[in-house]
Formats: C-alpha cells, structure tokens, sequence
C-alpha cells in the first residue's frame, strides 16, 4: 500500500475508527502523556494540480490554527523542546500533558504565516534547519519532481539505481511515478547527487536552483525568529542526506558541522536535532550525543507515556499534514496509529 494511500484510508476511515470507541483500548499503552508534532510547510491552499507534497507536507494557516485550539481545549501545557526534560522530571506524578510543536527543514512560510499564529496564541516551537536552505544551495527536488510530473504523459530515464519508464495520464499514475522516482533519488551516491539531480532535471528542462531562494528561510529571516523567546532552533544536518548511507566521516560531518555553523550564525547553542528522512540507527544516536544535543527526534509515530524511560536522542512525533482531521488527530493522541504501527508495520 502506498503511502498517499494509506494518507487517503486514514482520513476517510477515521471517522468510523473514532465512533467505534476502538481508540480507547489503545489508550493506556500508546496515548502517552506528550505528544511532539511534526509539521513541514505552513501555506495557503492553491488551485494548481498537486502530487502528494501537499498531502505530506503542507498544512494552511487555518488548520494550525484549529489544532492549536484543539490542544488549548484540552488543557495541554504548551512546551518548549527546551523545557521537555525538567517537564517530564516535574510531572510523573502529576495528571498533566503536554505537547511540543516542531517545524522541519527550514521553510520561509514557517516565519511568514505559522510564525504569525503561533506567537497570537504564545505556543513555542522548534525549527530544525538544514544548512543548505539559508545557504542557498538546496535542491528541493520534491517540488521539481512535482512540477515535471504534472507535465508530462509520460517519463524514461536511466538511473544508477536501474531504468525508469512510467505513464502519467492520470493522478493516480502521476502518484506512482511519483514514488517511484522518489525511490529512485533516495538511492544516489551522496558525492555525486548534485550532478546527478542536475543531469536528471535538466533533461526535461528544469533547473535545480528553482524554488531555493523563494522558498527557504534565509539566514537573516532566521535571525528574526532567533530574538523571539517562543523560538528554539534544531539542526537538521548540513544537506538532509540519508545519514545511514554516508561513511562515518561524513556523518560525523553533516551532523557536528550543522550545529557548529548554526551556533555561529546565531552566536548562541542548538540543543536539538531531528534525523533527515527519520532515517538514523546506533551509529547516528552515538553521533547526535557526542555532539551534545538534548534532543533528537524522528519521524516514528508515537506519543511519550512516563510511565517508562524515555530515549530523548529517538524520540517519537505526531505528523501533521493536509489529511489530519480532528479525528485523526484524536486517533493520534489516543494511540490508535501508533498501535497500529506497532502491530502491523508498514513502511512509514
């Protein structure tokens, strides 16, 4: 099953789920008592044709709105990555819960439009950067990708990884191929994937320097957020590679560089990391602790229960995306998804 599958499944069928009282069941072992959110993009809606970024990614102004009331109705302590260790410490025995707020990659609309609503309702949040946004160097080829698959019937091309030849008449077909390619860009050799994007782009007429500078954070919009107390910065690696394919030197690289430039560039310490593609083994823990971080988190769904110890260089988060309904989001807190994935796992 594929993954805008599974998105479309867990919206329509959330309902169902939710009036059946099968969440309550999960509640005790996968509720937890916190919940981190990951969100990527905050942006408004559009007209044009979309392949699966919008579902993944991309959220409007309205909707982080609703969700922050959600939690504010619940009585939830709104925290600070920052705070989430002196919060457990001074909870366990107490009936309260939290959530945390985390943004990745680095986008623009992070400051012009979640920025906005989160410092209305005084919600902190954390942004974690990847050093090739502000330095203008990123190649969001999720977007290129996108764009090349809206036009066109059809698409053939050699990768290192293996041929690609796949039909584009329809949404559902432009949606495999989508996931297809994705699989395929995942796999280039990380010293050649520059000239390996731009050899593939290029043939269909796009450049890899679209979308950068219009959509990234610069390092002066970071600035502004920096002098904000309800912000706190992550690092997200130098490139957003995928960290178990590197050499132990060049993961060491991505992840201490990361933090030792952003420091510089904000003169203050980053406390907190997120691995790129929730990709990470023992290996990339142990880096993420020599490098001192007081957080790591992941793209593993889950919630924080205390009533256990708690691993803060792999911690679980809730995705938030186009298709989280106030149902879902419910399943979500309730340990319904979480459950699910424990029990039956699927590629996330």
């Amino acid at each position: 099953m594929g993954n805008y599958t599974q998105k479309i499944l867990t919206k329509t069928l959330s309902p169902f789920i939710y009036y059946s009282g099968i969440h309550n069941l999960t509640k005790s072992f996968f509720g937890g008592r916190g919940h981190i959110l990951m969100m990527h993009r905050v942006v408004f809606p559009t007209k044009k044709m979309r392949i699966h970024n919008h579902l993944s990614l991309e959220i409007t102004p309205e909707h982080l709105e609703s969700i922050i009331k959600f939690f504010f109705k619940k009585g939830y302590d709104f925290i600070s990555l920052d705070s989430l260790t002196d919060w457990i410490s001074n909870n366990r025995k107490t009936d309260r819960r939290f959530v945390a707020f985390t943004f990745d990659d680095g986008y623009k609309d992070n400051l012009e439009y979640a920025f906005p609503i989160l410092k209305k309702h005084k919600v902190p949040f954390t942004i974690y950067i990847t050093n090739s946004f502000p330095e203008n160097k990123a190649i969001l080829w999720w977007y290129l990708l996108e764009d090349l698959l809206i036009n066109v019937q059809s698409l053939q091309y050699h990768f290192p990884s293996g041929m690609v030849d796949v039909k584009c008449y329809n949404y559902s077909q432009k949606e495999r191929a989508f996931n297809i390619i994705r699989n395929h860009l995942m796999q280039l050799n990380h010293d050649n994937i520059g000239n390996e994007l731009d050899k593939f782009f290029s043939t269909y007429g796009l450049q890899v320097s679209n979308y950068t500078s219009e959509l990234c954070l610069s390092w002066d919009d970071i600035n502004t957020l920096v002098a904000d107390p309800l912000f706190s910065i992550g690092s997200h690696t130098l490139n957003h590679h995928n960290l178990p394919n590197l050499s132990d030197k060049q993961a060491f690289a991505e992840i201490h560089e990361s933090k030792v430039i952003i420091e510089d560039k904000m003169k203050g310490t980053v406390k907190h990391f997120c691995y790129p593609l929730g990709k990470f083994g023992k290996r990339e823990m142990d880096i993420v602790k020599k490098c001192n971080f007081l957080t790591a988190t992941t793209t593993q769904t889950g919630n924080l229960s205390l009533n256990q110890s708690i691993d803060f260089h792999s911690l679980p988060r809730i995705q938030v995306n186009s298709l989280t309904t106030e149902k879902v989001l419910k399943l979500q807190i309730n340990g319904f998804y979480p459950a699910l994935l424990y029990l039956l796992p699927v590629n996330q």
